[in-house]
């Protein structure tokens, strides 16, 4: 959203004009005027001045003015439509530079709230109480949206009007005193070793390099195709390191923050073997590309439900992977780049054979049942992997020092929760 007819008004640094706005391609004008400051904090600040009439917003632009002046609060407009709050709210989530996909859900979650609102024919966002919340939940329910996208488009809805209070756009924030209940996720499709295995030998030059990569460092498929030469080091003994800066927005990673991920045995010679004529490790692989290619070897190789697998269902297996190989708790969270365990609780699924194995376990049995797979050679033990040969025979400083500190202090195993005394 921005001005058009734009005017500075003399002797003051506001500027007024007729709010313009895109939607679905077209150009929509607003009929009345509006003003763009600083207040005195500095912040820049876009006010309804309430008048199509020139004349009449250039007094009002005064009347601003001589506010500013005598450092007075601004006074909320009570006929602020919602949807021009909406709009307005969506501006400020762009100036911010948030990342084409997140751009992409606020605008569809506030698409949903705008449209609600013109069925309810509710004008004003003063008139978007509790009682209007609540009925735009049922309505969302109604639209037959999933637990969890409900639950994203009503904090969305909340967070709107609780910055049109915090800029001073409304007087009140009456969504305040309501408490929303986390959604449950829907349970996610998550590959078996055996399964990644069976993929890795029925893919081909790049792709079976990618899969593997995906399967055994769970890696984002943005990481995958972002990642460059520069970034991998072998160490002369079947393994080394990725180093993961890039693979998000703005190029970085998600997260922002960069991190070592050890490479594994199964990986490094499917990865040492491509081409280095690009600086790409992995050039022409594409997230639509690879996706459909994985979705039509999944049905080739018959795997149940192969249209449900996604290509973060290689993550999902990567963690499962590190749960039930004893990774320690911290150094899973290095590797997947995440700060919250709720993110590896949500990726662990346990199958039945290691379930099993575990309840042998407990019973003392004296011998390990090893699970049959086409994939048990290669396995191993991804904590040894971190921690021995990469300890001991990696020699680049930047990866040594992510050693250390990963090591520094007492791991627990496993994804389990610590006990609380």
């Amino acid at each position: 959203m921005r001005l058009i007819d734009r005017e500075r008004i003399e002797g003051t640094v506001i500027t007024i004009g007729r709010r313009v706005a895109y939607k679905d391609g077209r150009v929509a004008e607003s009929d009345r005027y509006a003003a763009e400051y600083r207040d005195s904090s500095g912040k820049q600040v876009t006010e309804n001045l309430g008048t199509g009439s020139r004349l009449e917003a250039r007094k009002n632009a005064l009347a601003i003015h001589a506010r500013l002046q005598q450092g007075q609060v601004r006074i909320a407009d009570s006929r602020l439509g919602v949807a021009e709050l909406i709009d307005s709210y969506f501006s400020a989530v762009k100036a911010r530079g948030v990342a084409r996909k997140t751009e992409w859900k606020y605008r569809a979650d506030l698409d949903k709230l705008k449209k609600f609102c013109k069925e309810q024919k509710i004008v004003l966002a003063v008139r978007f109480g509790r009682e209007p919340f609540y009925r735009y939940r049922e309505w969302l329910f109604d639209q037959e949206y999933e637990p969890k996208t409900v639950h994203g488009a009503l904090v969305l809805c909340k967070q709107v009007f609780k910055w049109g209070h915090t800029e001073g756009f409304m007087r009140e924030y009456p969504l305040g005193c309501i408490k929303l209940t986390k959604a449950k996720a829907n349970p996610q499709p998550c590959f078996t070793t055996e399964q990644v295995e069976k993929l890795i030998e029925k893919a081909t030059g790049i792709e079976r390099a990618a899969i593997a990569t995906l399967g055994y460092a769970g890696l984002r498929i943005g990481e995958v195709e972002q990642m460059q030469w520069t970034d991998v080091r072998f160490d002369g003994n079947g393994g080394g390191m990725f180093h993961i800066r890039r693979g998000g927005s703005n190029g970085t990673t998600k997260d922002k923050d960069e991190r070592f991920v050890p490479i594994h045995p199964r990986v490094a010679p499917l990865v040492a073997a491509l081409s280095r004529s690009s600086k790409l490790v992995f050039p022409g692989i594409t997230e639509r590309q690879l996706l459909q290619r994985v979705k039509n070897l999944c049905a080739e190789l018959g795997f149940a439900s192969a249209e449900k697998f996604k290509l973060h269902s290689f993550r999902h297996h990567f963690a499962s992977l590190c749960a039930n190989h004893q990774v320690a708790h911290r150094k899973a969270l290095a590797w997947l780049g995440h700060s919250s365990s709720d993110i590896l609780e949500l990726y662990y699924h346990l199958t039945d054979e290691e379930s099993q194995s575990a309840m042998r376990a407990l019973a003392g049995d004296a011998e390990r049942v090893e699970i049959k797979s086409a994939c048990s050679d290669f396995e191993g033990n991804l904590r040894a992997i971190g921690q021995s040969k990469i300890e001991t025979e990696l020699q680049v400083q930047a990866e040594q020092f992510v050693i250390k500190l990963l090591g520094a202090a007492t791991e627990r195993p496993g994804f389990e929760p610590g006990v609380r005394v």
